[in-house]
């Protein structure tokens, strides 16, 4: 049997560099792996209000296409509305969706919105919004106690060192989700318990409104790729 080919679609403010740890285990477990940095990670003098949804959805869908896919997509956190907008465009270069503590919409759903209706998680804590720059910031400090809480101070400051402010337009952005394209990729979830920033209760929340055929679940917080990446790429490896 072929080994899957695997696309990492990393979540706001971070890059592809997040996937260091869990990517050399993958590939360990028969996986071959891509991932991808999207657009925004660069250029920080750009206002974050001329990125849109739909070009870190096209920068998805064009590393599927040149991974030769179809590909497993697995998005994290913001990443999970990225890649439920590229299936939605080419859903035949798409084999499985997989959601790691991510956004999983329904049609007329955005990040923000979804993120209004967690009443349990503290997200806002942790960062602050520069409207006049259209772009948003992983505050240190609070910051690490929302989306690193389970790891050490070398990993939070490994990550700190690479965070980049997130252009804020995507997150505003309702895309067009239909049932002969979207809802064509079958859906897999790995919910992450003790997530402070997007909260298990809305993780659940979102798989009843949105079905997930498989699911996986860790113990972890918004960031298991370094907590604990042994332990999600096994996760990977139990929901594709």
């Amino acid at each position: 049997m072929e080994p899957k080919n695997l696309l990492l679609v990393h979540g706001a403010n971070h890059g592809s560099w997040c996937w260091s740890l869990v990517r050399p285990l993958l590939e360990k477990r028969g996986f071959t792996v891509h991932a991808v940095d999207l657009p925004g990670r660069s250029g920080q003098r750009r206002s974050g209000w001329t990125y849109r949804l739909n070009d870190s959805a096209s920068a998805v869908v064009e590393a599927a296409d040149a991974a030769g896919g179809p590909v497993v997509a697995v998005g994290h956190s913001l990443g999970g509305m990225v890649i439920s907008a590229a299936a939605q465009l080419k859903p035949e270069l798409f084999s499985r969706l997989v959601y790691l503590t991510g956004f999983l919409p329904v049609n007329g759903d955005s990040v923000a919105s979804l993120g209004r209706r967690d009443r349990h998680a503290i997200l806002q804590s942790g960062i602050r919004a520069f409207l006049w720059k259209g772009r948003v910031r992983i505050l240190p400090g609070p910051g690490a106690d929302v989306f690193f809480a389970d790891c050490t101070e070398e990993q939070r400051r490994w990550a700190f060192e690479r965070l980049t402010d997130e252009p804020l337009r995507p997150s505003l952005e309702r895309p067009r989700l239909t049932p002969d394209r979207f809802g064509t990729v079958p859906r897999s979830y790995i919910r992450c318990t003790k997530d402070r920033a997007l909260s298990v209760a809305f993780q659940d929340e979102m798989i009843a409104r949105q079905p997930c055929d498989r699911i996986a679940t860790l113990q972890s917080s918004h960031s298991p790729f370094l907590s604990m990446p042994d332990a999600l790429a096994q996760a990977i490896v139990d929901v594709t």
